[in-house]
């Protein structure tokens, strides 16, 4: 079986030289506000190349629960950037991103599993965990949060009320799961996988960077009072996809690494 090593990847290396071209066409033209349909063309390249690098790797490793989990967070959000980037279908975006955080909650909750595991001689404790439960409990969590905006909804007027329900359902299994990464990828008992790991967490911090960068942007045009705002925030809008795309390529080159214990 094959193992990761960051500095003889020619993949990764390939995927980061064209991830850096597509960034910078895309970011060019979005400064010069020339040929949006172009950009939005190349932005979506770039979350398709992350994709199926992920494809490559269950050909390269071991097709475990964390690189399935990898491809299918990959997956959906290409899907979610077709309907971001293509046809203004914010909601349907934002479920499918939704789904996105799904599978890195998997990923992160299977790795937390194996860490239980190796707090050793407590085998009834590792048979005990399931990833389906902690995932159960975690989504039972945000649901009650996102659930504030339609009940308040029922007393006051409040607009686009789904779409707020699912982002705030996304951005609070977004900061768990970032929480989560951070605190995984400084176990020493990790050492091996060390390096993917802390890919895998600078990735997501990326990737989270680029929504409060959106969420800047987007919403003085649904909040009135912020609405004074949308003259410098429209300036944040270049660096918004390069801050996505960087991400999703730590978090793609996480799925190759040493250990296989995730499984």
């Amino acid at each position: 079986m094959a193992h990761f090593d960051e500095d003889d990847n020619r993949i990764a290396k390939i995927l980061f030289f064209f991830s850096a071209i597509l960034t910078i066409s895309f970011t060019v033209l979005d400064i010069f506000g020339k040929f949006s349909h172009i950009s939005n063309s190349l932005k979506l390249s770039g979350t398709i190349l992350c994709f199926l690098y992920t494809v490559l790797l269950l050909f390269l490793y071991h097709a475990d629960l964390d690189r399935v989990s990898l491809l299918l967070s990959m997956l959906f959000a290409a899907a979610a950037d077709v309907f971001l980037l293509f046809t203004g279908q914010y909601l349907v975006g934002m479920i499918l991103f939704c789904f996105v955080q799904e599978f890195h909650s998997i990923r992160l909750l299977n790795v937390h599993r194996s860490i239980v595991r190796m707090n050793g001689r407590i085998s009834s404790s590792y048979r005990s965990y399931k990833v389906w439960k902690a995932l159960l409990f975690q989504n039972l969590f945000q649901l009650l949060l996102a659930a504030i905006l339609p009940a308040a909804a029922i007393i006051w007027e409040i607009d686009n009320v789904w779409l707020g329900t699912a982002a705030i359902f996304y951005i609070t299994g977004f900061l768990i799961n970032l929480f989560r990464v951070f605190a995984i990828s400084g176990d020493v008992r990790l050492l091996d996988d060390m390096k993917p790991l802390r890919h895998y967490a600078f990735g997501m911090l990326s990737y989270f960077l680029c929504d409060l960068l959106l969420a800047l942007v987007r919403l003085p045009e649904y909040i009135p009072f912020l609405h004074a705002l949308s003259d410098y925030t429209k300036y944040a809008m270049p660096f918004i996809w390069p801050f996505y795309l960087f991400g999703l390529v730590l978090i793609a080159i996480s799925g190759a690494r040493h250990q296989n214990f995730y499984s």
